[in-house]
């Protein structure tokens, strides 16, 4: 039965269910809240739509236009010139169509490098979206931890306060034997008020850091999550050269500064087709009917004359070609910035290398010296307990004051928040290190 009720718990937690009218907040419950919520990524999956619909061999100009003219004419003269043919009043109109076709066969290879900057258009959406999603990632992640280490700090608190209580009680208790004075149980009754509101103050730091996680996860309205993990640490050692090879391949920075000089390349290529001619064919078929009456009787018969019907079909093909041999040396000069354009995107990446590799052995050097700040911090607060033992049993010898063992007991207050300092600092610091790698573990 125990184990069955063991298995009912674990499914609660795991799935997220309400506990006690509160429902259970894990830290993949909150990526997956954050990423369905977030409106940056619908607008990045709506921007990856429009460069996939505009990625068509037709809009990088492979495919030839073909375009239908129609025209509708109608024409009332009045003409009263002595010398003109005809004179008097007469009517024109005219309904034509034509079908003109028109390909550009040859541009200098010109078509494949826009179609190749329209896959690019793509990808550099989608890099968007993944750079976006991996930021989102890593603020959810701090964030959480951010309220988990307010949580533990509020821990050390209650107990802090508990221990207070627990020494006012065991002064009164001797002052209504007549053990103690009242210098000293002020002393613990001043210690137990200032230890509640260091409690409350506290409380109020980890409302903060659900209201701060609940603004990344885009949460609208109250939230009556509960938080049941605790802060933990798993001792990990990096290596750097690992961590360095990953970079290369998985920074974002770096893909966004390659996608540009891989852009940058292509344009340059553009600019090299404008030097090749130009070869397009173009064909049309076209079709008119003509009328044509005028408004007057005929001298020879006299009756008015008849409405006149024409027609007419005409075809036509050809082909053309264009090469521009001098344009006073422009196309050169583009082609010149856009080399020029290719070495400043090199530079770019070498020069976002070397401060990202720096940023790296920062943060490894950071990361490491925290673990060695936890060990440290691990005897001190192994000490601060000791002492604090001795000093409780010098106070009730009546060797030491109150004051003596507030002392201690703040020391050990400091040890503690120490202690959780230097464990939230390294989760902090390790997720900064999978952040700028580019690949969170």
């Amino acid at each position: 039965m125990n184990k069955m009720k063991s298995i009912l718990y674990s499914i609660l937690f795991l799935t997220g269910l309400y506990v006690n009218g509160q429902e259970v907040m894990t830290l993949p419950k909150a990526i997956a809240i954050g990423l369905e919520n977030n409106f940056q990524i619908s607008i990045d999956e709506k921007s990856i739509l429009i460069a996939e619909n505009n990625n068509t061999w037709a809009r990088a100009g492979k495919l030839p236009t073909i375009d239908l003219t129609a025209n509708f004419n109608n024409t009332i003269t009045q003409d009263n010139n002595p010398a003109s043919f005809l004179r008097g009043e007469f009517y024109n109109g005219s309904l034509s169509a034509n079908l003109g076709i028109n390909w550009v066969v040859y541009a200098g290879g010109r078509v494949q490098i826009v179609k190749d900057q329209l896959d690019l258009a793509v990808t550099q959406q989608q890099l968007n979206k993944q750079s976006g999603i991996h930021e989102l990632m890593r603020n959810i992640y701090q964030d959480y931890h951010e309220v988990l280490f307010q949580k533990e700090r509020l821990l050390v608190l209650q107990s802090t306060l508990n221990l207070s209580k627990v020494r006012l009680a065991y002064e009164e208790t001797r002052r209504d034997f007549g053990a103690t004075n009242s210098f000293n149980l002020i002393q613990f009754q001043n210690a137990v008020l200032s230890d509640s509101i260091n409690l409350v103050n506290q409380d109020q730091q980890v409302e903060i850091a659900k209201r701060n996680l609940y603004n990344t996860l885009n949460i609208i309205g109250f939230a009556n999550y509960i938080f049941p993990e605790r802060l933990q640490l798993q001792d990990e050692e990096i290596r750097l050269e690992a961590l360095q090879e990953v970079l290369q391949e998985e920074n974002y920075t770096l893909k966004s500064l390659q996608l540009i000089a891989d852009l940058d390349r292509l344009n340059t290529q553009i600019e090299r087709t404008s030097m090749l001619p130009t070869v397009s064919v173009s064909a049309s078929v076209g079709a008119a009917e003509n009328a044509f009456k005028i408004f007057a009787e005929n001298p020879m018969t006299g009756e008015p004359y008849d409405l006149l019907f024409s027609n007419r079909l005409n075809g036509s093909a050809g082909a053309s070609a264009s090469w521009r041999l001098y344009d006073g040396g422009i196309r050169k000069d583009n082609i010149a910035s856009a080399i020029i354009q290719e070495d400043i995107d090199r530079l770019s990446i070498e020069q976002a290398v070397a401060t990202i590799g720096n940023q790296l052995e920062i943060l490894v050097d950071n990361y490491n010296n925290q673990r060695r700040i936890l060990k440290l911090s691990d005897d001190q607060i192994a000490l601060a307990e000791r002492n604090l033992t001795i000093t409780e049993e010098r106070f009730k010898g009546g060797l030491i004051s109150s004051i003596d063992f507030r002392n201690v007991q703040n020391q050990y207050i400091n040890a503690a928040f120490a202690k959780v300092n230097a464990i939230y600092s390294i989760i902090v610091t390790k997720s900064e290190i999978d952040f700028l790698v580019g690949k969170f573990e």
